[in-house]
Parts: structure tokens; C-alpha cells; sequence
């Protein structure tokens, strides 16, 4: 390679190819032009001979400059001359220092920044200068600072991904500074991600005072792309309010802020719009409390970035709590109520229901057996010594499920209470203070670590006058939660089963104690209600909390304490992945302080049944883009290369030199008349052919009127193999269905004996679908009914063998009747289907085809997990009953949007996650389309089997 100037040569060994030109000139000046034919009578000839010396031509000079010319541009050509324009290069005589952000807000142009930065290494190998790459997101051990060759730098910039982090350009900028010694000026090229996070203008000072005033050279993107993210949702009614920022105010945006589940099933989508001069935008998304409590994730569609994603976690599921005490509510005196600093505690944070007295009904239950059968998250009961037999049976199995009882004491449970308690009480209370009493009321003793209440400040004020006291006993220590200044229990627990007993040693109000009163008493019943699960019912134990099954029956203060360690974490993309080596837990006292770090990346952290969610922003942030850099620091935005070859046009130019010369060739031989007459009758056929070519589009048709149309359609259709996708008109999901055919035809290629060609894009209402043993097609929520001639058309296409993919997209569908959907994309299938012969459909059956016919499979999951997918009742396993004569189900329907899930970039990488599988989900989807495509062409093939039997017993015969 060898650059002069701005141009490029690739292949700069041919070059010396122009050496030879001296030599090429000097044989034309000596090969005599080709003697001129003359036809003429041998006796003429005789009488006008004239005897003389002959002596040979001489090729004219123009000729051989024309060849000279013809010979040059051959050898450029092959040089492979090219301009890049807007590369960029490398501007200065020092080393090159690449400054990369690769925080969040870089992720969302990410192959455009490492193209970037790949051009400007190849600038600096081809004038053999060292490069130093640095990234800008905060490390615990960062490398060393040495320059390396370009090409081991190219190695490495495949390899960066972003990070769901902010940028710590000030460290980087001291380490910098420590790492030169300011002598040498360096070439630097910042390459941003367009946030000024406050600073960025000293960020720039700084790398110019980098080698005593070193070139810098900052890219930001372009305001049309302005960087999103989206804080936490609030609870507004019976509803989430969506907040999101942008970093630019300029002109009107719209996006779509969505609801997903753990699963990655939407649940609710919301158009969030920013006005002309806003930054931020909010909405509320209405979702009743069932579809709220699944909420775990928010993001913005399509918007790969960490900041536009926020995670939900336990805390935000609206949970039940029963609360029930003995003796009257106090309805007329709400301040002397046992429950009325429970419920003001609770009442933010869930859903409360009062049960009231325990009087048995007409069936033998209680209202608080009833309002365990309906399912509670915690119970909370208020000096109430003994339950009855009923209710106690009934809250010991539920306790045992994964509910959680809190009881507060008081003098009736003072007085005796049952066996629901955590730990062995001795008969009558304790009073501190008073005329009759020596001892003082005491003060909470501050929490300690293992406790669930850890962190939280204690005030000296929050004092207690009167408390139940505990039975010393061997296991005592490990189940407080809370202690008093004397070091007697005020909080015990123990767990049972797969549940909580926790019991507060004063009551609930303000009678034996002013903790009721303070701020401390909220934030222990939050601790407390975060444990929670979402619900557990009288009947089978939770998900969530069947792996704390086998714990000792003294782990409740471990189960509550200790760390939280990373389960699923963020990467730059906003996708949840597996979390990286260094990644440390984070104490449950400390994770509300705790921000993200390269030790603590945001995402999902858990113990046991508890998860917390740490999020890259809490609150929608103030998106500030970068403005003006100091003087003499060049700011533009990032363009591509545009790279300017001239191969071709050499090329060209030296056919256009040699038709040239061969022209001149046949002027000086003489040879042009001949030529003229023996080629005038094929000249004037193809010039006859040429004028027929280029006649008017109108004179065509009315010359074509009876020729069968998209001829040339068919016949490019009918040469190989292909998949077909239906295109709806939507861009977006018809590249992404090309994109999936694409992917899956590459797999089909490498694992089976398919061999097809690249699939094609089909409009149902002109184009002929004949020739495609298969069509892929996404069922958009507003497709509108097909026209009388495109339903016959699919009509014919299903009763002659051919099968149709149809994907919803949304994995609710209830396709057993299409009479009756419920989603928006199953009414969009009824009408498309309204005047087309549906034959009855049934999921999958355990022994179909499909299930075996390439792989072996039992679920068919796509981007999406858990939808299922139908086919022809009747059909797959033998012909009988099939619309096919082959036995293949002629219509197929999923919802798990099968073409993402096969999607892949120009990169060969995935374009969309898998949720909630990951890769092993990604691997399942490509074997359902495999087994799809295969079922298709093969028919009944590996349904014939079941006659293996009757054909083995004949031969034995």
C-alpha cells in the first residue's frame, strides 16, 4: 500500500510495472504497421514497376502515444488507485492517541465509531506510526499506556463493546497526564458519544495540553440523533408514569416506551412525544395491577442503549397485605387504632385489606380463611394472642407456602399466645419507666449487619417503655433482627418452611413505645415487605420462593442479610447478559447508595427470593449534548468514508484507448471499407433490435397485451429454491423478515442437504406465489383485508401444497377459533383470513412431524418464549385428514416472532435478544425453522414411519 498525498494506491507492487514503458516504446518504434492488400492485375503491375530500394514504415508517433496511454492506465488500474474522503487520517508528526467513549450513550452508532476508528489505523499503518487506543469508561485496573503497531491495534478495536456506564473522562485525562511526559505532540482523535456530562470542554483542554499543545480532532454524532434514556416509573392511579430524556431540543420527536415481562411478552406500550424546544417527555401506560405486578423491565423501542432500559425488580409489584387486629378498629378514633401507623406506613407501597373479626360464616370459614384462599403477600396481625384451630391451621399452611406473618405484641399476646410466634416468650410484659419501676425506657441499639434492617440510622428519640421479653435460649442470637440498648430483643424471626414468622415485641401503636411514630418503623415494614412475595394463596408454594425449601429452620436472619449477588447483568446494548468475572456483590445496607460501577454493573442482583434491580439512572437524566470546545480543538460529526476509486474508470478509459487503436489500425491498413460492407446487413439487424428495445413503454403494450405478466418475475423465481416473505408495507418488519429468511436459509445450508437461494419479498396482491414451497408472513395489528383476487390467490396456494407461516408477533394469540381473538394482530389474521379456506388448527401434538423432522423438539420458541404454535388438526401424521396430499399443514401459526429470532447483521451477529433464553433460545429458534422447512419439503416422510412395523413383520414372513 502506498499513499501520495490524498491518493491511495492498494496494490502499490504494480507501480513498477512503469519501468517497462521505456522498452514497450522503443519495440512499437521498430514493429512495422500491418502492409497495406491491393487488389490489381498481375500485367498492370509489371508495366508500372519501377525498380527501387524499399525501406520499412514507421509507426506514427500519435499511435504510440496512444498505446503508451492504453498500457499506463492497464498498470494503474491494477495498482488500484482510491481517494477516502472524510477519513479519518492522521494530521500530525506524533504518535496517534484514539480516545474512545464507550459508555451507554456510544452504544446506539456503535459499528460506526469502531469504523471510525478502524479507518483512522489504517491511515497510520500505512505511514508506519504508533497508536495508543484508550477507552473513557471507568476500570479497576486500567492497561498500561504504550503505544502499539497499527495492526495489533486493529486486532483490538474488533473486540470493544460498550458498557452500561458513564464515561470518567477527567480520570482518564490525569492518567493521561501521567503517562507523558509532554515533549512529544501527539495526533489525537476523540471519538464521543456526544453527551457533555459537564465536562467535556475540560476533557478537550486537557488532551491538548497533552505533548505541549497536540493536535485534537473530537467527532460527536448529528443532531438527528439525539441520545434517549428513561428514568424510573412512578405509580399513578392504576397505572406507571413514563418519564424519558433527550439530548437535543431541536424539532418534534415521537418513541414508544414499553412494558415487558421477565419473559420478554409485552404487556403494555405507551407513545411518549417531545415537543419542539422539550428535552423530556412523560406519559402514563394504564395497566391493571395483575399485568403491573409482571412488569420487569421498561424500555424504548428500538433504542439499543443501557440508558433507555430500566429495570424493575421486587419492590415495584404491588403486593397484598392482609392487616387484622383484636378489638375494635377505632373507627371514630383512628389515632388510638392498633393498625392505624400500619396502614399509614404501608399504604404507598401496597394494597391493603382489612379482614376484620374472625366470626365464622354459613361454610364453616373465617373472614381471615377467606382472605387466605384469595391470596396475600404478608400478614400483619395486632395483639392477637391465640387464633382459632381453623385460622391457625390455615395461616401455619400458608406461612409454610411463603407467606410472611408479622405480629405485634400487646397485652393480650402477652397474656398467651399460640405456637405462630419465632421464638419462646415468658408470660407478661416488660415495663421500662414508670413510679413503680427502677429502669429507664431504652433506646433502639443500631442495627446490625446480618440484619435485614441494616443501614437504616437510628434515632436516640425512638425509645420503648413496655415489651414482651424472649425466652434465652441456644438459637436466640441467630433470629434477632432488632435488639434494644440493653441488648434484649425488640424484632425476632424464624423461618417456616418456605415462609416468615417476624414478631415485634411492642405493639403496633403508640401504647408501649413512640417507634410507631418515627420514620424508622416505615423503613423496617418496607424491609419487611420487599421480602414478600408477590402472592401466595392457601394452596401450592410460589416459584419464587420454592428454592429456599430445605433451609434450616434458624436461617432467617442470613435469608434477610448478608449481600446481593449479581444474577443477570446490562451490557452497553441495554441487553441482560451473564455477569463478568469481576463483578462483586453488594451489601443490602449499601445497595440503595450504590451506583454502577465497573464492580457493581447495573442489573439484576438477588439472594435467595429477594431481587434488586440497580438501574444506570433513577430519575430520567438531563441529557446535555457537547457545544462549543475550546479554541483550536476541530469539532464535526461523524460521516462516513467516502472512499473515490479509480480502478474502474482506468479500466474503461483503457478500453476505450485500445478500441482507439484498433480503430486506427484498421484506418492505416486500409481495412475500414471492407469491414463497412461485409458487416452493413448485421449492423442494421441489431440496430433494428436496438430501436425495439428502447421503444416507447406504451408501443410495448400494446404489442404485449395477450403476454402473461411478471414474466421475468417467474422466471427468476422458478430457477431455484427459494423462501418467500410476505411484505406488509412496513419497512421495519419487512427488513427484519428478510434479514430472518436470510439467516435461516445460511443455517439450512450448513446443517442439512437444503441448498437455497437468497429468499425474496412477495406482494400478496400482485405477485404470483407458486413458486415458493413456503411463505413467511408477519401479521401486522392494522393489516388490512386482502382484495377478492388475493384471497383466491392464497386460497389456490394452500390447496395445491404450498404452506404459510403466519407470524403474529405477539404470543397471545388464540388462533383455535379465528372467530373471537383477543389481540390485535389475531383480528388483523381473521380479516386476512376472512375469505380464504381454513381448515380447523390444533397446537402442535407431542408425536407431530414437526416435532421430528429434523431435530427432535417439543417447543418451538422464536424471539419470544412460550407462544404456541397450530397446524391442521389431522394433518402431520398421516395424509388422512390433511388439506395436502402430502400430509403438511397447510397453514401454520405462532406468535413468537420467529423472523427476529433468525435476523442476523451484516456482521453475521443477532440483530434482536433472545428473552428470556439467550443464546440457548436463539439455537431452539433456528432448529424450529429448521424442522419448519424441512416438514415443508419432505412431506410426510418421517410420518411413513410409523409403518416401519407392518412392513418388518411382512418380511419376516
Amino acid at each position: 500500500m502506498l499513499t501520495i498525498g490524498a491518493i491511495t494506491f492498494q496494490t502499490a507492487a504494480a507501480l513498477w510495472a512503469l519501468l517497462l514503458l521505456p522498452i514497450i516504446w522503443w519495440l512499437l518504434r521498430l514493429t512495422p504497421p500491418r502492409p497495406e492488400r491491393v487488389s490489381f492485375p498481375p500485367i498492370r503491375f509489371l508495366l508500372g514497376l519501377i525498380a527501387k530500394e524499399e525501406t520499412p514504415h514507421k509507426t506514427p508517433w500519435w499511435l504510440m502515444l496512444l498505446r503508451m496511454l492504453l498500457i499506463a492506465c492497464l498498470i494503474l488500474a491494477v495498482a488500484r488507485p482510491m481517494i477516502n474522503r472524510n477519513a479519518e487520517g492522521v494530521g500530525g508528526n506524533g504518535p496517534l492517541l484514539i480516545v474512545l467513549d464507550d459508555g451507554w450513550a456510544a452504544a446506539k452508532a456503535w459499528p460506526a465509531r469502531l469504523r471510525t476508528a478502524t479507518e483512522a489505523v489504517d491511515r497510520a499503518r500505512e505511514l508506519d506510526q504508533p497508536v495508543l487506543l484508550v477507552t473513557t469508561t471507568p476500570k479497576d485496573a486500567p492497561p498500561p499506556l504504550e503505544t502499539k503497531a497499527a495492526a495489533d491495534v486493529a486486532e483490538t478495536i474488533s473486540t470493544l463493546q460498550p458498557k452500561a456506564l458513564i464515561p470518567d473522562r477527567m480520570g482518564l485525562a490525569r492518567r493521561l497526564a501521567e503517562g507523558f511526559d509532554g515533549n512529544q505532540p501527539l495526533d489525537i482523535l476523540w471519538l464521543s458519544d456526544g453527551l457533555d456530562y459537564g465536562n467535556a470542554s475540560s476533557f478537550a483542554s486537557a488532551l491538548r495540553a497533552l505533548g505541549g499543545g497536540s493536535q485534537v480532532r473530537a467527532l460527536v454524532p448529528p443532531a438527528s440523533e439525539p441520545s434517549l434514556a428513561v428514568g424510573a416509573p412512578q405509580l399513578a392511579g392504576e397505572g406507571l408514569a413514563i418519564a424519558a430524556a433527550r439530548s437535543t431540543a431541536a424539532g418534534e420527536q415521537t418513541v414508544t416506551a414499553r412494558a415487558l415481562a421477565g419473559n420478554g411478552r409485552s404487556l403494555a406500550e405507551q407513545i411518549l412525544r417531545f415537543g419542539n424546544g422539550e428535552t423530556r417527555a412523560t406519559a402514563t401506560m394504564e395497566l391493571p395491577l395483575q399485568l403491573r405486578n409482571e412488569v420487569a423491565r421498561i424500555d424504548i423501542r428500538g433504542e439499543r442503549s443501557a440508558g433507555a432500559v430500566y429495570l424493575l425488580d421486587d419492590r415495584w409489584s404491588r403486593k397484598i397485605v392482609g392487616l387484622d387486629a383484636a378489638g375494635s378498629i377505632e373507627a371514630n378514633q383512628p389515632l388510638l387504632s392498633p393498625l392505624y401507623y400500619v396502614t399509614r406506613a404501608l399504604e404507598p407501597y401496597a394494597e391493603l385489606r382489612t379482614i376484620g373479626d374472625g366470626i365464622a360464616t354459613e361454610t364453616g370459614s373465617t373472614n381471615l380463611s377467606t382472605a387466605l384462599q384469595g391470596g396475600l403477600s404478608m400478614l400483619m396481625l395486632a395483639d392477637i394472642g391465640q387464633l382459632p384451630v381453623g385460622d391457625r391451621d390455615a395461616v401455619r399452611n400458608w406461612v409454610e407456602r411463603g407467606g410472611i406473618l408479622v405480629r405485634f405484641a400487646g397485652p393480650r399476646l402477652a397474656a398467651g399466645h399460640d405456637d405462630l410466634v419465632p421464638v419462646e416468650l415468658r408470660e407478661g410484659d416488660r415495663a421500662l419507666g414508670g413510679a413503680l419501676t427502677w429502669e429507664e425506657p431504652q433506646p433502639i441499639a443500631p442495627f446490625e449487619e446480618q440484619s435485614p434492617f441494616a443501614g437504616i440510622p437510628v434515632s436516640p428519640e425512638v425509645t420503648v417503655a413496655k415489651q414482651v421479653l424472649a425466652q434465652p435460649t441456644a438459637d436466640l442470637g441467630a433470629k434477632v433482627w432488632a435488639r434494644l440498648a440493653d441488648g434484649t430483643p425488640l424484632v425476632t424471626a424464624e423461618r417456616r418452611g418456605n415462609g416468615l414468622i417476624v414478631l415485634f415485641h411492642v405493639t403496633a401503636n403508640a401504647d408501649w413505645s413512640n417507634l410507631p411514630l418515627s420514620g424508622v418503623f416505615v423503613e423496617m415494614l418496607r424491609r419487611i415487605l420487599d421480602m414478600a412475595p408477590g402472592s401466595v394463596a392457601s394452596g401450592a408454594a410460589p416459584e419464587s420462593n420454592r428454592a429456599a425449601q430445605g433451609q434450616g429452620e434458624n436461617s432467617t436472619a442470613a435469608s434477610g442479610a448478608g449481600a446481593l449477588a449479581p444474577i443477570r447483568v446490562l451490557n452497553g446494548f441495554g441487553e441482560l447478559v451473564d455477569p463478568p468475572a469481576d463483578a462483586r456483590p453488594i451489601p443490602l445496607a449499601a445497595f440503595d447508595e450504590t451506583r454502577p460501577g465497573p464492580q457493581h454493573p447495573a442489573g439484576l442482583y438477588g439472594r435467595d427470593s429477594r431481587t434488586r434491580a440497580l438501574n444506570l439512572y433513577e430519575d430520567a437524566p438531563q441529557l446535555t449534548p457537547i457545544g462549543t470546545l475550546p479554541t483550536g480543538i476541530a469539532l464535526r460529526t461523524y460521516q462516513p468514508a467516502q472512499t473515490v476509486s479509480f480502478a474502474g474508470p482506468l479500466l474503461v478509459l483503457a478500453l476505450i484507448l485500445f478500441l482507439l487503436d484498433a480503430f486506427a489500425v484498421l484506418l492505416l491498413s486500409g481495412s475500414l471499407g471492407q469491414l463497412r460492407s461485409r458487416f452493413a446487413k448485421p449492423g442494421a439487424a441489431l440496430a433494428l433490435g436496438f430501436l425495439c428495445l428502447t421503444a416507447p413503454s406504451d408501443l410495448q403494450a400494446q404489442t404485449n397485451d395477450n403476454a402473461v405478466p411478471n414474466q421475468a418475475f417467474a422466471l427468476e423465481s422458478s430457477l431455484d429454491t427459494k423462501l418467500a416473505y410476505v411484505r406488509t408495507g412496513d419497512s421495519e418488519v419487512d427488513q427484519i423478515s428478510e434479514a430472518g429468511l436470510t439467516g435461516l436459509t445460511e443455517v439450512l445450508m450448513q446443517r442439512t442437504a437444503v441448498e437455497a437461494a437468497p429468499p425474496v419479498g412477495v406482494d400478496i396482491e400482485r405477485d404470483d406465489i407458486v413458486f415458493f414451497p413456503m411463505l413467511y408472513w408477519p401479521v401486522l395489528p392494522d393489516a388490512p383485508a386482502l382484495s377478492p383476487a388475493a384471497s383466491a390467490r392464497v386460497d389456490a396456494y394452500l390447496k395445491n401444497g404450498g404452506t404459510i407461516l403466519f407470524d403474529t408477533r405477539d404470543h397471545q394469540s388464540n388462533v383455535q377459533s379465528l372467530a373471537g381473538g383477543v389481540s390485535p394482530a389475531t383480528q388483523a389474521l381473521q380479516r386476512i383470513l376472512a375469505n380464504v379456506n381454513v381448515p380447523p388448527l390444533t397446537p402442535v401434538p407431542p408425536e407431530h412431524v414437526l416435532t421430528k423432522a429434523f431435530y427432535l423438539l417439543q417447543t418451538f420458541p422464536g424471539r419470544w418464549a412460550g407462544g404456541q404454535l397450530w397446524v391442521e388438526a389431522g394433518g402431520g401424521a398421516t395424509p388422512e385428514g390433511s388439506a395436502n396430499f402430502d400430509g403438511v399443514s397447510s397453514v401454520i401459526i405462532g406468535a413468537n416472532d420467529y423472523a427476529a429470532a433468525w435476523a442476523l447483521n451484516v456482521d453475521g451477529q443477532p440483530m434482536f435478544p433472545a428473552v428470556p433464553g439467550g443464546a440457548r433460545q436463539r439455537e431452539m429458534a433456528l432448529r424450529s425453522g429448521v424442522n419448519i422447512v424441512m416438514y415443508v419439503l419432505t412431506g410426510n416422510y418421517k410420518a411413513d414411519q410409523v409403518h416401519v412395523p407392518a412392513l418388518l413383520e411382512r418380511l419376516g414372513q
